[in-house]
Parts: C-alpha cells; sequence; structure tokens
C-alpha cells in the first residue's frame, strides 16, 4: 500500500504540468495533535507536540485558483482512556507518538495584495500511519497498525483539511487543521466511545519558482 501512495503520488506529479503552470516547494513546522474522544457526553482532547516536513506542488488552474497536493512525513499522536464508559471496568491512560505520510489534496484560491499573497485552501488528506509508541500502565510498547490488540490503532484514517498561507516572495508561512473523520482505535469494547486524530500545524516553507 506505501508503494501505490508513492507510485500514485508521483505519478500525478508528472502528469499534471501538462494541465498548468507547476511550481514545486518544501516545508516544515510544528504539529499539535490531540486525539479526541467523548467521555460522559462531552468531547476530551489529550494532546502533545510534534512535526510536519514535506514536499508540495502548486498547480494553476484559472486566475487564482490552484491544485496544492502534498507528500508529508509527520509525528502525531495524543493520549486517551480506554474503557471509559465500560461499568466497572478499569480505566486506563494511554498517550502514544507514531509517525505517518499524509497526503493532503486542497483546493486553493488565492488573493494577491500589493506584494503580498494571501491564500485560503481546502481539501481532502488520506493519512497512512507506519510505526510508533505507546505508553500505557507505566510500559512503552510499540504500536502496530493494522492489528487488533488493544494498543494498537488502525492503520488508515481520512482527514477533512483546511488552512491558511500567507506568500512573500519565494516564501511562505501557513496554518491548517486537519480533522480525522475514522475512529482509530483497533479495538471498541461495547461502550467505548469513538477516537478520531486532530493536528493542527504551523509552518514555513520556501517554494522554487
Amino acid at each position: 500500500m506505501r508503494k501505490i501512495i508513492f507510485i500514485a503520488f508521483w505519478a500525478m506529479l508528472m502528469i499534471i504540468p501538462a494541465v498548468g503552470q507547476v511550481t514545486f516547494g518544501v516545508r516544515a513546522g510544528g504539529a499539535y495533535s490531540s486525539l479526541v474522544q467523548k467521555v460522559e457526553g462531552t468531547y476530551n482532547a489529550g494532546a502533545r507536540f510534534g512535526f510536519s516536513l514535506a514536499g508540495l506542488a502548486d498547480i494553476h488552474l484559472y486566475k487564482g485558483l490552484s491544485l496544492r497536493p502534498e507528500l508529508a512525513f509527520t509525528n502525531q499522536g495524543g493520549s486517551f482512556y480506554s474503557n471509559p464508559q465500560v461499568e466497572g471496568a478499569k480505566n486506563s491512560f494511554n498517550k502514544c507518538s507514531y509517525y505517518s505520510i499524509q497526503v493532503p489534496v486542497n483546493l486553493a484560491y488565492t488573493f494577491i495584495i500589493n506584494d503580498v499573497q494571501l491564500g485560503v485552501y481546502a481539501g481532502p488528506a488520506l493519512d497512512f500511519s507506519l510505526f510508533g509508541k505507546m505508553k500505557t500502565e507505566n510500559q512503552n510498547v510499540d504500536i502496530h497498525f493494522g492489528q487488533t490488540k488493544e494498543a494498537d490503532l488502525k492503520t488508515f484514517d481520512l482527514g477533512v483539511n483546511v488552512g491558511l498561507r500567507v506568500d512573500y516572495s519565494r516564501y511562505f508561512f501557513s496554518v491548517s487543521a486537519l480533522c480525522g473523520t475514522l475512529d482509530r482505535r483497533a479495538i471498541e469494547r461495547e461502550g467505548e466511545s469513538s477516537l478520531y486524530q486532530n493536528n493542527v500545524t504551523l509552518s514555513l516553507g520556501y517554494m522554487f519558482r
């Protein structure tokens, strides 16, 4: 599956130059990530700080409209409770940190204000988790993505990505929020809440114009 993701992404980058003007860039920044669950009727978010590194393309479509796909390597995670809604069960607090390949495909619109370009963008994002660690009950264990054990998480997530970007010359600053839509729990016992991964990322970048 990882090979399919890489092949599809690079094939797209090879084909799209025929569609319109394409510029490439890189970005790096910090990510505030959290795992969100509903406990006793309210949403709880256990958060941590990570990072995000990405290569990206800006494909001009029409006037201020462009397509902005990315290939990102991201450190994310958070904390959550197991058995929070199961009567008589012992609650377990889990902290996890893991690494993923993310492929957002954003549709962007850019406004030009003097020498500054202000862009807003949104689109879907595929998340493929690779490896990581989980601390539970004073033990550090490896996360085996795709396996159905208590300390594991699901491999795939499909997110919705929205953001704001400010360009000046070849440099840019961006802030984006990615909200996962799929339950990340490998096992969800009766009465347990679903678990979702959210990220807020602040980045500095450079475009090779």
